[in-house]
């Protein structure tokens, strides 16, 4: 089948949904029960890597301590704070006009697949979204591109028509590995020059913004 549709991607914590401060304090948390002292700043620089990734920089422990340690961070993060969410600025405005223009909706995201498609659905977005990628959902996380061209092929869409949307290096660099033309990255996180080092052909200051880039590229 000829592929045609322009699929505009986005990264969820931090792009979508105002969700890295829980993130940061559930690790905070679980860290704490293990006997380590880290606080929250010191956290908070590293999400965007998936959190298994985060447990090893921060402890330094074997991979079975490190897998112990990263199953009661889910705990704590889906008991207490998975639902504890709110959308970016401007998010279902992007999201609902986009959508209303016929792109193509996908997320990628360092998730796990079952908590994105959790908040996705908990925000009342399912519809709109045509594919969830987690980290789970294939073999390799971002920054590796494996999620981005497999959300690409389920939305028959060539990487040149298509956009993605985020926050961190991490989604910058999965998405120029892509092959994806345009690369929008979202101050917050990640200054400009952070994020122009690791690819964003352009960098939006809001969600507005996002939208202004995409509907008149």
């Amino acid at each position: 089948m000829e592929k045609h549709s322009s699929t505009i991607i986005f990264d969820l914590d931090g792009t979508l949904v105002d969700s890295l401060n829980g993130i940061g304090l559930a690790m905070e948390k679980t860290l704490a029960g293990f006997g380590y002292d880290i606080k929250i700043d010191n956290i908070l620089p590293r999400i965007g890597a998936p959190m298994i990734q985060v447990v090893e920089e921060l402890t330094n422990e074997n991979s079975s301590k490190i897998n112990i340690i990263y199953e009661q961070y889910l705990n704590i993060y889906r008991n207490k704070y998975l639902h504890d969410i709110l959308r970016v600025d401007g998010a279902n405005n992007l999201i609902d006009n986009l959508y209303k223009n016929h792109f193509s909706l996908a997320i990628v995201t360092n998730k796990t697949e079952y908590d994105a498609k959790s908040v996705v659905k908990e925000l009342d977005w399912i519809k709109q979204f045509k594919i969830i990628v987690g980290r789970d959902t294939k073999k390799l996380p971002k920054p590796h591109p494996e999620g981005t061209i497999y959300a690409l092929n389920r939305c028959n869409s060539e990487p040149q028509n298509s956009v993605f949307v985020g926050d961190t290096e991490y989604d910058m660099v999965a998405g120029k590995n892509a092959g994806v033309k345009s690369l929008i990255g979202l101050l917050g996180s990640r200054s400009a020059s952070q994020l122009k080092n690791a690819g964003a052909t352009q960098v939006a200051s809001n969600l507005a913004e996002v939208e202004e880039i995409i509907l008149h590229r």
